[in-house]
């Protein structure tokens, strides 16, 4: 099962196009309904999206108005809901796994109305990532771009409890060992982080402590946009010994951050 998110602040907006039918499988689905879903005084608040002038037959569409940082959206049958957990998400139906892979799209744009520039991505964040904890790290060369005016990560997570915990992401210099820059990010939020393009180096990192979550590059040329997401840095490193080699690297960069 898959979550699906925007994010609504003074920088962007977004945009969500979910489609009602599964890969492979033309015809749309008509009792599966689309869901909000928000932390609220330790519980998930639930509520079912209803038909609008962005809804059709094959998708579901909906823009800022209807999206916060702290909502998740998700696709399911009412009677998938019945004697729910109201303190911790589930993974409620299998109609979004798919092969290939079910996507839907996210679509970011200015708040500032006389930027006129646009970018889409992939909104899916699997359930199997609600449940763990762990650590992101990236390299943040890899897709932030220098030449750009400004660079952007925004980190969402989506975590199991209805909660809203602070947490840290830092960027680390691993050839000077030390912290360049240390933020403050939240649980089951759609966070977004200015990127100093003097940081966009190979030896500078970005990494998230205790939490995981998808963190997306947005560069900003000219009044357009750019969006990209980042991959694991074992991705990157051609040899047999790649996960060994990573490992040893995190464990540099926590030696730093600690």
């Amino acid at each position: 099962m898959n979550y699906f998110f925007g994010i609504n602040n003074d920088v962007f907006k977004s945009k969500l196009t979910i489609p009602k039918f599964q890969n492979r499988i033309p015809n749309t689905n008509k009792d599966i309904q689309l869901f909000k879903c928000y932390p609220d005084k330790n519980e998930w608040k639930i509520e079912e999206m209803h038909k609008g002038n962005g809804f059709s037959n094959n998708f579901f569409i909906f823009d800022n108005s209807e999206i916060k940082n702290e909502d998740i959206f998700f696709l399911s049958k009412k009677d998938d809901l019945n004697n729910r957990d109201k303190q911790k998400l589930d993974n409620y139906n299998n109609f979004t796994d798919t092969t290939p892979s079910y996507r839907a799209n996210f679509e970011i744009y200015f708040t500032d109305k006389n930027k006129l520039g646009f970018s889409s991505y992939q909104s899916e964040y699997p359930y199997n990532m609600t449940k763990i904890k762990g650590s992101i790290f990236t390299s943040v060369s890899s897709i932030g771009n220098r030449e750009a005016e400004k660079n952007y990560i925004l980190l969402r997570n989506i975590f199991e409890k209805p909660i809203h915990q602070v947490f840290n992401a830092y960027l680390v210099d691993i050839k000077k060992k030390c912290v360049l820059e240390n933020f403050k990010l939240k649980t089951n939020y759609s966070n977004l982080l200015k990127l100093k393009n003097e940081y966009i180096k190979p030896e500078v990192y970005f990494i998230t402590d205790k939490f995981l979550g998808i963190p997306i590059y947005i560069s900003e040329k000219n009044g357009h946009l750019s969006m990209e997401h980042t991959h694991p840095p074992h991705t990157h490193i051609l040899s047999g010994n790649k996960f060994n080699l990573v490992k040893n690297l995190k464990e540099r960069v926590h030696e730093i951050i600690s």
